[in-house]
């Protein structure tokens, strides 16, 4: 049967972080085109608030003035616990100003069927990002991708100046590089990701009574084949090994037909969030159980194009505004207005 799973205490995750260690150096950073030492602070620490950390550790580089810094200035990154390291970014091709298309700015969203994305573009995260905006006076729209496919929603936002965010996307882990999805690569190379607008818990799936219900080897999916719905990606079954066992990955556009395909037996295994399969199915009645072993907590946010100097201040926006709904309780509200209206 489904372990229970409630939604987290988002504060806890967007405020803590490690301690710092003061006197060592992790890494070296060359500054790139559309860099701020706020943005360089978010991809080592994770949030934009421990600038003052690299800039204390570089004031004879940089000088009196945190805002000055220069493309091509080699900083030097001291060491904090749960700090990563980032992809290398120096390869990316710089779009000139005068080849940004003059078009309205676009948000795009992937397709919904999910709890957090519904078909006409409502739902938790489009309410949470519209709220934490708000906060900042800025107003905006959904253009929805309904055709499911993540890559072409990423091809788009990459390529297109207008797109200023894109949500929402699951954060993938860029200091394990050869465990990434092809588009997970790409996000930890092109991207700017918000802080956490909701935390959900990834796992795989089978029919009760599945002997793989039990298992917490990779060797033993071998010969199976999985569904993995477009709304995620796969880096789970990358990271645990599975995907180099299995006999095969079919990608489908929502839960619907991975979770047709598992209770028919087109599919042994489904990967999914425990939050959409607790809102869409009945586990008493669907007749299928997790396989706990291979369970993991993680975060969605909206991301911006690192070269779109725009989508970088909205991002910023956005960062500011969820702090402010998560201090005042707005930002529980609507997820328990959405939970309330799940349950009835």
């Amino acid at each position: 049967m489904f372990k229970y799973v409630a939604f987290y205490a988002l504060s806890i995750i967007f405020l803590s972080f490690g301690a710092a260690r003061a006197t060592e150096n992790c890494d070296q950073y060359t500054v790139m085109p559309g860099d701020t030492l706020r943005l360089i602070a978010e991809q080592y620490y994770g949030a934009r608030g421990f600038s003052p950390i690299i800039y204390n550790a570089n004031t004879g580089l940089i000088g009196p003035d945190p805002n000055t810094i220069e493309i091509g200035m080699e900083l030097a990154i001291p060491c904090r616990d749960d700090m990563q390291i980032p992809m290398a970014t120096g390869f990316l091709t710089v779009v000139e100003p005068t080849e940004v298309p003059q078009v309205l700015p676009r948000f795009l969203t992937k397709s919904g069927g999910s709890p957090f994305l519904e078909q006409d573009g409502s739902g938790i995260i489009p309410d949470i990002l519209a709220a934490a905006l708000r906060k900042s006076g800025y107003q905006y729209g959904i253009e929805i991708d309904n055709s499911g496919a993540a890559r072409q929603l990423l091809n788009t936002a990459a390529t297109d100046y207008a797109a200023i965010l894109s949500f929402p996307w699951i954060l993938p882990d860029c200091t394990q590089s050869s465990s990434l999805s092809d588009i997970s690569r790409e996000l930890c190379r092109d991207f700017s990701f918000s802080k956490p607008l909701y935390e959900i818990t990834l796992g795989l799936f089978a029919r009760a009574g599945d002997p793989l219900v039990s298992t917490s080897s990779a060797s033993d999916f071998a010969g199976k084949t999985i569904c993995v719905p477009r709304f995620h990606n796969d880096d789970l079954l990358r990271r645990s090994g599975i995907f180099s066992v299995v006999d095969s990955v079919i990608y489908q556009p929502g839960f619907d037909s991975c979770m047709a395909g598992l209770l028919t037996e087109k599919f042994d295994v489904i990967m999914a969030d425990y939050q959409s399969l607790n809102t869409f199915y009945d586990p008493r009645t669907e007749s299928i159980a997790d396989i706990a072993a291979f369970s993991q907590k993680t975060t969605i946010h909206a991301i911006a194009f690192r070269q779109n100097p725009d989508a970088m201040r909205v991002l910023e926006l956005v960062d500011s505004g969820l702090e402010e709904i998560l201090a005042s309780g707005e930002w529980f509200g609507i997820v328990t207005r959405y939970l309330n209206n799940r349950n009835n």
